[in-house]
C-alpha cells in the first residue's frame, strides 16, 4: 500500500474524480479561453473621469461604461459551475480541498501547497454568494446591499433558481447592476475552479493521487457541429395498427415489421430513379 492509499479514503478519491470532471466542464467554457479577461472580470472596476470646467471651477465626476458579457454566455457559464457550490451535489468546494489537504499529508514539500488550499479557500469563499451567512431566509426589508446579495438576486432570483426570497433583494435595482455583480461572481467561481483544477493535476503528475487518467483526458464538453451515430444500422417500418416492441432482442418480423431496405429497395434499386435520358 502507497502512501497516497494511507490518508485518501476512496470517498475522497470519488469526490477528486467527480470535481475533476466538472472543473474540466468549467475550464472548457469559451469565458475560460481567456484566463486574463476572465480575472478583469472578475474584479470590481469603476471606470470614472474627473472633470472640471475651467470657466466656472464646477468639478463632477463622470462614470465610464463597464462592458458585459452577452447574457447567455453568463447563464452559461453559471449553470456550469453551480455545482461546486451546492453542498447536496457532493462535489462542494470544501469538501474538495479537505480532500486535496488530506491528499498532501505526510508528503516531503507540501507545505507551500497547503498554503495554496488555503488560499484557494479563501478565494473559494470571497465569490461564494452563500459565504459566511448561508442562503436568506427572510425578505430583504430596505437599507444597503452587498455585491454577494446583488449577485445571489440575480442568479438564484431571477436565473438558476425562482427563490422569491433572493428575488426581493433586486428591489429598486437596475438589472443591469445586478447582472455585473453577478458576472463577477461567476467568473471568480470560475477561476477558483480552474485553479483548484490545476493543483490536482499537479499533484497527480507527481503521484500523490492516483487517480484514473481518463478523468483528465475524456470529452467532457460536446465541440462536435454535427454527429451521425455509429455502426451498422438497421430500419424497420409496419403500418400504423402494429404496436412497438418491447424489446429489440424479439423477431421484428415475426412482429410484424418489415426490413425498409426490401420494403422501399425492391432488387435493390432505388423506387422512382430509373434513367429517363
Amino acid at each position: 500500500m502507497g502512501e497516497r492509499d494511507a490518508v485518501l479514503s476512496e470517498n475522497q478519491r470519488a469526490l477528486l474524480q467527480r470535481f475533476v470532471l466538472r472543473a474540466r466542464i468549467v475550464q472548457d467554457h469559451s469565458l475560460a479561453d481567456d484566463i486574463d479577461q476572465l480575472r478583469k472580470m472578475s474584479r470590481e472596476q469603476i471606470n470614472a473621469v474627473l472633470t472640471k470646467d475651467l470657466r466656472t471651477g464646477e468639478t463632477g465626476v463622470e462614470l465610464k461604461p463597464v462592458e458585459l458579457i452577452p447574457t447567455e454566455q453568463l447563464e452559461s457559464a453559471a449553470a456550469r459551475v453551480r455545482p461546486v457550490f451546492l453542498k447536496r451535489d457532493k462535489v462542494h468546494y470544501d469538501q474538495v480541498l479537505d480532500a486535496v489537504a488530506t491528499a498532501l499529508k505526510g508528503h516531503q514539500g507540501s507545505s507551500s501547497l497547503l498554503g495554496d488550499v488555503k488560499e484557494l479557500r479563501k478565494r473559494f469563499r470571497q465569490a461564494d454568494p452563500d459565504y459566511p451567512h448561508g442562503q436568506p431566509q427572510e425578505a430583504w426589508e430596505g437599507g444597503t446591499l452587498t455585491n454577494k446579495q446583488l449577485s445571489g438576486a440575480w442568479l438564484y432570483g431571477h436565473l438558476l433558481h425562482e427563490d422569491q426570497v433572493r428575488r426581493s433583494y433586486s428591489g429598486g435595482m437596475y438589472p443591469e447592476e445586478m447582472f455585473l455583480a453577478a458576472m463577477r461572481t461567476v467568473c471568480s467561481e470560475m477561476l477558483a475552479v480552474i485553479e483548484t483544477l490545476h493543483l490536482i493535476e499537479k499533484l497527480q503528475v507527481r503521484g500523490w493521487l492516483d487517480l484514473p487518467e481518463t478523468i483528465f483526458t475524456e470529452e467532457v464538453t460536446v465541440k462536435a457541429t454535427s454527429w451521425v451515430q455509429p455502426g451498422k444500422i438497421s430500419l424497420y417500418v409496419a403500418d400504423p395498427s402494429v404496436p412497438l416492441p418491447d424489446s429489440l432482442d424479439i423477431d421484428l418480423e415475426a412482429a410484424g415489421w418489415r426490413n425498409a431496405v426490401d420494403e422501399f429497395l425492391p432488387g435493390g434499386e432505388p423506387e422512382g430513379l430509373t434513367d429517363s435520358g
